[in-house]
């Protein structure tokens, strides 16, 4: 198996993939192409609350952390083979109406699962399940914490992704 070129909630849709597959019996090779195929559709984005962490990490420097922090920056970040921005709002709500829209995105491109994850801002994640689950009729593949490591390094704020599941075994 190669590299998922992803971590965190898009890692675990991989796993949730090649689990279905292999319970309905595919064999290893049938298992690698749905991954595969998973990965190519799975998109992820998430917002952070504070720049702070990123500054601590080395991801930015000090003046941007201090200018961004000052003008309430919120910056929305895709986190594929490697994070890369997206775009940026102003305020805490701007930035949860942008990953609004970016869930109608993913359902307008065809994305058939979703996940939200979070890194204290449960709240915030609350609400993105429940407009997700009003715009995709169901509810995310799971909704949960992240990690220690990416919270650390990230800080607060939330994680929303969504893939189309493959064809094959479904």
């Amino acid at each position: 198996m190669h590299d998922a070129q992803t971590g965190a909630g898009g890692l675990g849709c991989l796993v949730l993939v090649a689990a279905g597959f292999a319970e309905q019996g595919a064999t290893l090779e049938e298992i690698e192409q749905a991954v595969q195929r998973a990965r190519e559709t799975l998109d992820i984005w998430f917002c952070l609350d504070t720049l702070e962490y990123l500054r601590r990490g080395g991801r930015i420097g000090a003046a941007q952390a201090v200018v961004g922090t000052a003008l309430k920056i919120k910056p929305i970040l895709t986190f594929g083979t490697e994070i890369a921005p997206v775009g940026r709002v102003r305020t805490h709500r701007r930035a949860l109406e942008k990953m609004v829209a970016y869930l109608h995105e993913l359902h307008d491109r065809g994305a058939t699962h979703w996940i939200v994850q979070h890194a204290q801002a449960q709240a915030d994640a609350e609400m993105l399940v429940a407009e997700g689950t009003a715009l995709f009729g169901s509810e995310p593949m799971f909704c949960t914490e992240v990690g220690p490591v990416l919270g650390a390094h990230l800080g607060s704020g939330v994680l929303v992704g969504g893939f189309t599941w493959p064809p094959g075994l479904d």
